[in-house]
């Protein structure tokens, strides 16, 4: 049976094991990259697509996540999901692993699918297949199909050749083609598939807004996961995304009028200075306000730009990461620490002379070589320079993910620092955040006392922090408890 047509259903895999406190803080991602790949396809050819969200299912059907998981039950549940969906109309179905997070449920479900619908063709991408192809790629693997990196490109072929083939033939057995790396013109993209998301699920005031002008980084951060090539938009490609989603946020998030651009550092798009004036000459920070994260070297060196940055109601997250300069030169941060100090020091200075808009201080705890003295040295210069109601204190831990430049020199941290890893910690059937975090960022300073520093020493800190809101603080505190509890 020839097709002149060809159905494809995205999912977005939830999360098995994890807690409330990762739910607030996975949940109300809209899956923007799968709806740019909507869009784009749309475009290109005869393709309909729909979405399935299992995070927002998650929250209707207990069954489909927690930390008593019966595969069992997870089967019957999705399947009701998905013949309720039509997935018997569907030819191909797209399956977004976006972190390491999601493989084991990634996983599942790509059994339970090839089990109940042998014919349709599974295609799996995302940050941890792009790292880890092989985790999709071994004897009985479902996916037919594992896209490496951008899947714009590779998903259009890929459906442009199912069009002129007989799609109701069963694939041969060890057949699973693993694509390689490709870059697309992000200037060709269209406007992402908001509609297609929102239509199923039209939640007021649930998700947040986010848009990328750019793809990759230009700089190459040991812990980050957008190491690749960096590209930005024109100012004509921005124009037209920005208009369309004036409406949408207005329409869907009336309380909570943000909209952030989530670009790796949005100080280095080559607009960037149009954009700023774009929001003044249209007066849309008296409606909006807006975020984004920018790099402590472009803001030291131009205070003048901070000004226009605040100005536009721009809240900037600074991803300062720590006080100790050699922790610096092994994150990749800078190659002259003592001169980024300063230009953070200048900065929070700024933000504490001076009312508005506040920002936000990125801290990173546990990355390897992380020790007693490390920790304390970045406590210090939080406690000395950043404690003020205009200013964010956001600490994270650091997860070793897989598509990072740690994960792949792992006997480099372990030889110079004593760091113990968790290896194929995304396989461990337990919360897998915390198996991320590597067993001793450095010989002497075991994930126990780090876990018990980070939480001793920030909780009392955010508090400080007027807009955070009591009950994001209390699940905060209650996660890492648990925790501690655990090791």
């Amino acid at each position: 049976m020839l097709k002149n047509k060809l159905n494809i259903l995205f999912l977005i895999p939830g999360f098995f094991y994890i807690e409330e406190y990762q739910r607030k803080l996975y949940h109300n991602d809209i899956p923007l990259g799968t709806l740019q790949i909507s869009s784009y396809l749309k475009q290109r050819g005869p393709f309909k697509t729909d979405i399935i969200d299992l995070r927002v299912e998650s929250e209707k059907e207990e069954k489909l996540s927690g930390n008593d998981i019966s595969p069992q039950e997870f089967e019957r549940t999705f399947l009701r999901i998905m013949e309720n969906n039509n997935v018997q109309e569907q030819d191909v179905i797209g399956v977004n692993c976006y972190t390491s997070f999601q493989y084991l449920q990634t996983g599942l479900i790509g059994e339970i699918i090839k089990k109940h619908f042998p014919n349709v063709i599974m295609v799996v991408g995302g940050y941890h297949p792009s790292a880890v192809p092989e985790d999709f790629a071994n004897e009985n693997s479902p996916f037919d199909h594992v896209i490496q990196g951008e899947a714009e490109l590779p998903m259009e072929r890929i459906l442009n050749r199912l069009l002129n083939k007989d799609l109701s033939l069963p694939r041969e057995k060890n057949t699973t083609i693993i694509t390689s790396r490709e870059l697309i013109d992000v200037n060709t993209l269209p406007f992402p598939d908001l509609e297609l998301y929102l239509t199923r699920y039209p939640y007021k005031n649930k998700f947040k807004f986010d848009l990328f002008y750019s793809r990759g980084c230009p700089f190459q951060c040991a812990f980050c996961a957008e190491n690749y090539e960096f590209r930005s938009y024109f100012f004509k490609k921005f124009k037209e995304y920005f208009q369309n989603l004036h409406g949408i946020v207005e329409e869907y998030n009336p309380k909570l009028l943000k909209i952030a651009f989530s670009d790796q550092s949005f100080d280095k798009i080559a607009i960037r200075d149009k954009i700023l004036d774009y929001i003044l000459q249209n007066e849309l920070q008296d409606r909006f306000f807006f975020s984004c994260q920018c790099r402590v070297e472009t803001i030291g060196k131009n205070l003048s730009l901070l000004k226009k940055f605040r100005k536009c109601n721009m809240i900037i997250g600074f991803g300062f990461e720590s006080a100790h300069e050699a922790l610096l030169k092994e994150m990749h941060k800078t190659e002259h620490p003592r001169e980024y100090i300063r230009m953070m020091e200048k900065i929070l200075k700024e933000y504490k002379d001076e009312s508005g808009i506040h920002c936000r201080l990125n801290l990173l705890c546990g990355f390897p070589g992380e020790n007693r003295d490390t920790f304390k040295k970045t406590l210090n210069f939080v406690e000395q320079h950043a404690l003020h109601e205009n200013i964010q204190l956001s600490p994270t831990l650091f997860s070793n993910y897989p598509n990072v430049h740690v994960y792949q020199n792992m006997a480099y941290y372990e030889q110079k620092f004593g760091t113990k890893f968790i290896r194929e910690w995304w396989k461990i059937k337990s919360n897998p955040l915390k198996n991320s975090v590597p067993e001793k960022p450095s010989k002497n300073y075991s994930k126990k006392e780090l876990i018990s520093n980070y939480k001793d020493s920030y909780a009392p800190l955010l508090t400080l922090f007027p807009k955070l809101p009591k009950w994001s603080l209390i699940i905060w505190k209650k996660f890492y408890d648990k925790w501690l509890r655990e090791l």
